[in-house]
C-alpha cells in the first residue's frame, strides 16, 4: 500500500494518499478522479542504515523549491 503523490487536473490541488490496491484516488479538494501522479523521489539510506534526508533534483530539501509538487528540475530534464 504505498503512498503516492499525484496533482489534480481540474483544481490543481496537490496532496498525498495511501493508494489500496484496486482502488482509485480522488482529489480531496474536488473530488475529480481526473489526477495525474507525480514523480516521488526517494532517498538512498545513509551508511549504518539509518534513513538519509530526501532532496530534490535541485539540491534543496524536498517539497522546499518546488511547493511541495513536483520538482519543476525534473520536469525540464
Amino acid at each position: 500500500m504505498p503512498i503516492f503523490a499525484y496533482r489534480c487536473r481540474a483544481c490543481g490541488q496537490e496532496f498525498q494518499t495511501l493508494v489500496m490496491s484496486g482502488e482509485t484516488p480522488v482529489c480531496k479538494a474536488c473530488e475529480s478522479q481526473d489526477l495525474e501522479r507525480q514523480l516521488s523521489l526517494i532517498a538512498a539510506p545513509a551508511k549504518g542504515g539509518d534513513s538519509a534526508p530526501a532532496f530534490a533534483a535541485c539540491g534543496a530539501p524536498m517539497g522546499a523549491c518546488c511547493g511541495g509538487g513536483s520538482c519543476q528540475a525534473l520536469a525540464d530534464a
